[in-house]
């Protein structure tokens, strides 16, 4: 997951002046310095230790200021300012040395001295937590950016950074919490989230187990970054294998699979427009035929395959076209709506949306029909492939009974949805 950080060096220059650069006079005290000061003051033998490692600090010299730093071990007990400047020196002197552990052990015992004003404490936490998740210590990195965030850190950059420490230290559980409150903040503020936490919100479903919930990432997805390979699993995972299907429903889901760029390679296109023809929609086979041939991975021998079905299906949709006046009038004259829902629903397979639209309407309104429940579905996939969104969700919310066909009528509701809202 491409994570945007500060560069090593400046990561590290920020600790290092948080650690060394604010040192204070108070290391230069003399022996004659008032009771009440001396607690916050180093004695003189102390404060000359520390003022050398400070300079080789400052100079880029860690190794060379730890080697001095432990000469203060053998000055007596230290009180709690000089224990606390020892352990500044020894964070950024291990951090110059890249000891990422013993940095953070001091730095444990500087924040648990409370002498660090917030600003710095923060940019203490904040840094750490940064170098260790380019460090790559995940683990480590999780717990200081945790610290961050309950410190008060309001820096969006470095919150971002503990869902993919807590995923990639295999906390799924904590990063599953941090990335659904990342999508509904999102969801909230009507802005898509990036692929990046998708993905990641996903994978850690997985991990865990949560079927439900890769689901309805995988869902989200599709509709807001939607790419092929979503749509294939989204569509398998919602109506299973495509032997699983029944057979009414295949052309239709075989149509979802081809709107949303996800049908495949040309035999699957010559399997879509067979059915379509013999669905009795052979200008919609004309079209799906068109595609195939216009696709720069079509063989010789596909290509003869794909004209000759094309020259039987055109010459099927201009018989039909031939009779779509006789056709219209005798579904305006017909009992129930039927006729008018099938021709429209002609119209809309060969691009005419806006021709037939109005008739499966006509049809739905008029009722009486065998297969209701369909006509409903192909009203609504109308309407998604005429860019109407809201009409196409609402006309597919009408589709119930069979668990097979309101599966399908939800996923083109999806496929409504990332056409009204899809990303670049």
């Amino acid at each position: 997951m491409p994570i945007s950080l500060p560069a090593p060096s400046a990561l590290l220059l920020r600790l290092v002046c948080v650690a060394a650069c604010a040192l204070t006079p108070a290391l230069h005290a003399g022996e004659t310095a008032p009771a009440a000061a001396a607690a916050e003051a180093a004695r003189p033998a102390v404060g000359a230790v520390l003022t050398e490692a400070q300079a080789l600090v400052n100079s880029g010299q860690g190794a060379q200021a730890s080697a001095k730093l432990k000469a203060v071990d053998s000055l007596g007990p230290l009180n709690a300012y000089e224990a606390f400047m020892l352990q500044r020196l020894r964070g950024a002197a291990a951090l110059q040395e890249g000891d990422l552990a013993r940095a953070q052990s001091a730095f444990e015992a500087v924040l648990a001295a409370q002498r660090l004003p917030p600003a710095e404490q923060l940019q203490t936490l904040a840094s750490l937590g940064q170098m260790l998740y380019r460090a790559k210590d995940f683990a480590a990195a999780a717990k200081w950016l945790q610290r961050y965030a309950d410190a008060g850190g309001s820096d969006a950059a470095v919150l971002a950074l503990r869902a993919p420490a807590a995923y990639f230290s295999k906390d799924y559980a904590t990063a599953r919490g941090l990335l659904l409150a990342t999508t509904q903040a999102d969801a909230d503020a009507s802005r898509p989230t990036p692929l990046t936490t998708w993905r990641l919100l996903a994978n850690a479903q997985h991990q865990l187990g949560d079927d439900a919930g890769y689901r309805q990432s995988l869902r989200r997805m599709a509709v807001q970054h939607p790419q092929p390979a979503f749509w294939a699993e989204l569509v398998q995972r919602e109506l299973g294998e495509p032997g699983a299907w029944p057979e009414r429903q295949l052309l239709d889901v075989q149509r979802l699979l081809r709107a949303a760029g996800a049908l495949g390679g040309i035999d699957n296109a010559l399997i879509l427009a067979a059915q379509a023809q013999q669905a009795g929609f052979p200008g919609e086979a004309v079209k799906v035929i068109d595609e195939a041939l216009a696709q720069p991975s079509v063989t010789p021998q596909q290509m003869t395959t794909l004209t000759q079905r094309r020259d039987s299906a055109q010459r099927q949709a201009e018989a039909d076209r031939r009779n779509r006046a006789h056709d219209e009038a005798a579904a305006r004259k017909a009992r129930d709506g039927q006729a008018l829902v099938t021709l429209g629903w002609a119209w809309v397979t060969e691009g005419q949306a806006d021709t037939g639209l109005p008739l499966i309407a006509q049809g739905l309104q008029r009722g009486g029909l065998a297969r209701a429940d369909e006509a409903r579905l192909h009203h609504g996939m109308a309407l998604a492939l005429a860019g109407q969104p809201a009409e196409a969700r609402q006309a597919l919310a009408q589709v119930k009974g069979e668990p097979g066909l309101v599966a399908l009528a939800g996923l083109w509701a999806d496929f409504a949805d990332r056409r009204a809202t899809a990303t670049p």
